[in-house]
């Protein structure tokens, strides 16, 4: 179980990444932002990584990104997505 450190690091990089790509995807077609290819991509990605996002290792950085990217999605449904105590939410109308 990852201890507080490393859960408090993901959750200040998440903060800033999520936002950021939240902004990248605003305006593309929400057809596009949850395209089931890419969303299928993101989770094989996200297999591949596991632990490294949190422990490092080889798959740490795209794994990392990985969680920004679906998080951000995600962001673009109603109510948007809560993760680890943060709520991400994209309000405004996609492409």
């Amino acid at each position: 179980m990852p201890g507080s450190n490393e859960c408090g690091l993901m959750k200040i990089a998440l903060s800033a990444a999520v936002p950021l790509r939240i902004e990248e995807l605003r305006y593309k077609p929400i057809a596009e932002i949850l395209d089931p290819e890419r969303l299928n991509s993101i989770q094989r990605t996200l297999d591949e990584a596991r632990e490294d996002v949190l422990f490092g290792g080889k798959g740490c950085a795209e794994g990392f990104n990985a969680v920004a990217d679906a998080i951000a999605r995600l962001a673009f449904m109603p109510g948007g997505v809560d993760f680890m105590g943060m709520h991400f939410e994209e309000v405004s109308v996609a492409g």
